[in-house]
């Protein structure tokens, strides 16, 4: 149930974006389940991650108007000083082009069981605003 789909943030901005996935059927079993999102270097890379949200927000609901379709709503936040914190020019960008890591976002559900929803690219521009 993987959704492939590219992020952008700015070093100067925290990352905060609202990603939504509607689907059909019963609700998924949430309850005490969590969603987690990691960014690395590059997909498949071991050890620490770049940045780790064990316990992203969600939600969970009907989709408005439907009976039959619900929408789940994610809410992950990456400060910008965490931002600032990533290694920059790996993927040699030219000087103030954006750097290419790799996040995904997963749900672990109470009997173990994990889904992959989100995957893709993390693109991390300088960012213009230095305030």
């Amino acid at each position: 149930m993987s959704i492939t789909r590219d992020l952008f943030a700015a070093r100067s901005d925290d990352f905060e974006q609202v990603l939504e996935l509607d689907y059909s059927g019963p609700p998924l079993p949430l309850v005490g389940a969590d969603i987690s999102m990691q960014v690395r270097l590059y997909a498949g890379q071991v050890g620490t991650p770049l940045a780790e949200i064990p316990a992203v927000e969600f939600l969970d609901a009907l989709s408005s108007g439907s009976a039959s379709w619900r929408t789940l709503s994610v809410y992950p936040r990456i400060p910008k000083e965490t931002l600032e914190a990533f290694p920059t020019g790996l993927n040699l960008p030219e000087v103030g082009e954006a750097d290419r890591y790799a996040y995904e976002i997963k749900i672990q559900y109470v009997d173990g069981k994990r889904d992959s929803v989100w995957t893709g690219a993390f693109i991390l521009e300088p960012g213009v605003n230095k305030l």
